[in-house]
């Protein structure tokens, strides 16, 4: 059973995480707004934490960073509409990349959770809106998201990596 301290550790670097993971979508937002060649293309900076955090701390921890950042995102922006696709693409993407996790490299995890994130804000689209042709932009939104997928991964692996060199620099400090 995990002590008390590892649990309270564990909680701080989740709500660090959200807080990072805010930022990058709050960014995100205005990035994508800036430069906004397809309309809801965004880089899907935050999704990086999403699987730091999955392969860090776990699925429920994840899963709490997920939903908690989709929430404020949404408050902050002032878009409350923006919940539904960020909350039902993050929460699914999540639970897609879970179960690819041990079968696939971080790499093409993430190719499949960017992936399967467009695929629920089409989903979400198609229902809020009744309108089934919002489908036809799912070409579109996964192959963005196949991109995205590739590069957020591979910066996630980078800060797997280096996190890695520092933790190991703390436990022995003489062997750096």
């Amino acid at each position: 059973m995990p002590s008390r301290d590892s649990k309270t550790r564990k909680f701080v670097l989740a709500a660090v995480l959200c807080g990072v993971a805010l930022a990058l979508s709050l960014a995100d937002t205005m990035l994508s707004s800036a430069v906004a060649f397809l309309p809801g293309l965004k880089l899907g900076l935050a999704n990086i934490v999403s699987l730091y955090a999955l392969m860090t701390l776990g699925l429920p921890y994840a899963m709490l960073i997920v939903l908690a950042r989709s929430l404020l995102a949404a408050l902050f922006s002032g878009n409350l509409t923006m919940l539904f696709f960020s909350a039902a693409g993050g929460a699914v993407s999540l639970l897609v990349m879970c179960l690819l996790l041990r079968a696939l490299s971080v790499i093409k995890v993430s190719v499949m959770g960017g992936v399967t994130h467009n695929l629920m804000q089409v989903l979400v689209a198609v229902f809020i809106t009744s309108t089934p042709q919002a489908a036809y932009y799912l070409p579109v939104l996964a192959a963005a998201g196949a991109v995205s997928g590739f590069f957020m991964g591979v910066l996630c692996k980078l800060l797997l990596r280096k996190a890695h060199l520092y933790y190991s620099a703390i436990k022995n400090p003489q062997g750096f």
